[in-house]
């Protein structure tokens, strides 16, 4: 029989009346405790699986028949190949996917890879999904295995966070950096064309707090090289741009009057700052329109 002894910091202790012995049980969901010893759930493991079993194990998936399509069975790459890879715009002058493949150190023919470029092949797998999210006919008419379906969407984040990178969405492709890339260096990613920034803060992958700064930088430099023209437009939208991107973060560090804004605050003030951006350039446009009309 056991009766209760005491309980102390997440764990009970039993004493055990017929053998006198003490057995204590932690309360903490992730942690079994049981006569003294203390294992780890299942919810507490790490995986410590190297790179290279993930690759294999990714690979068998994808060059099984893995994808429906018009009726028809594909292996993926058999599907990227015949169906995407054409409209991939960022393919440069490679003919089709495996040509492709071959370059960024991915031979799918053999279980070797080097980190370098199984990274290379998470990047390029992200960046085949986005393409499909993108042309809806393929969105809406492609059916994955279930097993297919788990490798692009769940796994690969993993895999990204375990080996200490993260993925960034701008423009229309997917780039893997380092998560502690140098604000500066990651910047120089960014598209220069005014249209493609602008489209790049509205990206729905776009949420995170970092790239809101990063696009919102790289705004900002364009609309100081015409800084009086736009002050001229609207003097009080164009100092609260100014607070907003100089005290609140996105260059140099947050002042102390906004020390205390949660990180939700702060991407719905950038969020504001963006929208009194567009109407400066708005502004712009609308003067030209009155200078055309009055001309005619």
């Amino acid at each position: 029989m056991l009766s209760k002894k005491s309980s102390k910091n997440d764990f009970l202790f039993y004493y055990n009346t017929k053998n006198d012995s003490l057995t204590f049980f932690s309360t903490n969901i992730n942690l079994l405790v049981v006569g003294g010893f203390m294992r780890i759930s299942i919810f507490q493991l790490k995986q410590d699986e190297p790179f290279r079993n993930e690759y294999n194990k990714m690979m068998k998936i994808l060059l099984s028949k893995c994808i429906s399509f018009d009726k028809k069975e594909y292996t993926y790459f058999d599907f990227v190949n015949h169906y995407l890879f054409h409209n991939w715009k960022y393919r440069g002058t490679y003919i089709d996917c495996y040509e492709y493949l071959n370059n960024i150190g991915v031979n799918i023919k053999t279980k070797k890879i080097s980190k370098e470029s199984f990274l290379n092949l998470l990047e390029f797998l992200s960046n085949m999904q986005l393409l499909i999210s993108n042309l809806k006919y393929y969105k809406d008419n492609i059916k994955y295995s279930v097993k297919c379906k788990s490798i692009l969407n769940h796994n690969i984040p993993i895999l990204l966070d375990s080996l200490g990178y993260q993925a960034y969405q701008i423009d229309e492709k997917i780039i893997i950096q380092d998560k502690s890339i140098q604000y500066e260096n990651l910047m120089e990613l960014l598209p220069n064309d005014d249209k493609e920034l602008l489209l790049a803060y509205k990206n729905i992958h776009n949420t995170g707090i970092k790239m809101k700064r990063l696009i919102l930088h790289k705004i900002y430099e364009k609309l100081i090289k015409d800084k009086e023209k736009y002050k001229n437009y609207n003097s009080p939208i164009y100092t609260s741009i100014k607070i907003v991107i100089l005290k609140m973060g996105i260059i140099g560090e947050i002042d102390k009057k906004y020390m205390n804004l949660s990180n939700y605050k702060l991407k719905k003030y950038y969020d504001y700052c963006y929208e009194m951006i567009l109407f400066l350039l708005e502004t712009e446009n609308i003067l030209r329109y009155k200078d055309e009309i009055k001309n005619t």
